[in-house]
């Protein structure tokens, strides 16, 4: 209950905010402003949301508001509304994902999410997929639409999810994503780790990201950016994070992301997961993401909590630079952000 007026309260304070100063770009660190892009959010629309997941969102809302869940979701889930959380956090740009996990999470599609990136031109970096609850009939038909969509405008990488779309990181049968992402410089990020959605698997082949060490050495050219660096969110705990850190300390070709490591529901863990890889280090593999937008503000306070933890865990302003924006350029093969241009 408490977390639905929560959702209501802060969606008539954006409202609100909407017609106010938009704050500078970046975040203040030692005198200077660092640019931040957040690489992990999500759009979509309520109509191609599984009745499970709508029920989770739902119960999240007190009961005579329930009625509104459709038009929240469809409002906040909009390029445009995503990007007002983006000028309120100081972000200047973010990653965009397509999902195809029609039983979990629901369906966002690549010419979607490109016309999501199209209503606010520079400010999005696209990442397609691809169905697979079909695999053996229609491997090729989907690989085809990876590879179309990883060329549409705006689209920058690639985004598969194993728990959600039920396929294990071991099975060779998908092996053409890995093929595709290395052939065409398009780096792949993969959620690993459990999630509270419903109908996700949460079983170690399907959230430890130690399961897919062979797909990362039969593929050097491909770049695996690890999802929630294997944050098991199911059981608020760092479960397979250990596994994360050790591949990307193991492997060039591997990254890690923080995605929900921000957010309330992980205050607990936050110290232990940024002290884990700093010991690890892997600094410098680690590109910034929130798992946003999820509900009015959220990218904002992710973004504040894991700025707190990192300069609590004693990160350096150029540790911080670099996780926040540093790595996603390089990684992306993308120009320094000129905070002054992104307005």
């Amino acid at each position: 209950m408490q977390s639905g007026i929560r959702i209501l309260a802060a969606l008539g304070i954006v409202l609100l905010a909407a017609c106010g100063r938009t704050p500078e770009p970046g975040v203040l660190i030692d005198g200077r402003r660092i640019p931040v892009i957040d690489m992990h959010l999500h759009t979509g629309t309520w109509e191609l949301t599984p009745p499970g997941f709508r029920k989770r969102l739902s119960d999240r809302v007190p009961t005579g508001f329930k009625w509104t869940m459709g038009l929240f979701v469809d409002y906040n889930l909009r390029g445009e509304t995503i990007i007002g959380q983006l000028d309120s956090a100081g972000i200047s740009a973010g990653g965009l994902f397509a999902v195809y996990s029609p039983a979990t999470t629901g369906v966002a599609g690549n010419e979607f999410v490109a016309g999501e990136i199209a209503t606010v031109p520079g400010r999005f970096y696209g990442f397609a997929s691809l169905r697979v609850d079909d695999w053996n009939n229609n491997s090729a038909a989907e690989l085809a639409r990876l590879e179309a969509g990883v060329q549409l405008p705006g689209m920058h990488g690639i985004k598969v999810a194993h728990g959600h779309q039920q396929f294990r990181f071991d099975d060779r049968r998908f092996d053409g994503i890995y093929e595709i992402c290395g052939r065409l410089g398009k780096p792949a990020y993969l959620h690993t780790g459990t999630s509270p959605n419903p109908g996700t698997r949460t079983e170690a082949p399907y959230a430890d990201p130690a399961y897919l060490e062979g797909a990362i050495q039969a593929f050097p050219d491909c770049i695996f950016i690890i999802g929630h660096s294997g944050y098991d969110s199911h059981n608020k705990a760092l479960t397979f994070t250990d596994s994360a850190i050790a591949l990307a300390g193991r492997y060039s070709n591997v990254y890690l992301e923080p995605g929900a490591l921000g957010a309330e529901r992980a205050d607990a863990l936050r110290a232990d997961y940024l002290r884990r890889i700093k010991a690890g280090g892997v600094i410098d593999k680690l590109i910034y993401g929130s798992d946003g937008p999820q509900f009015p503000g959220y990218v904002k306070s992710h973004l504040q909590a894991f700025v707190a933890g990192m300069q609590e865990a004693g990160y350096t302003a150029e540790e911080i630079e670099q996780i926040l924006s540093g790595n996603f350029l390089r990684v992306f093969k993308l120009p320094p952000i000129q905070l002054g241009d992104t307005k």
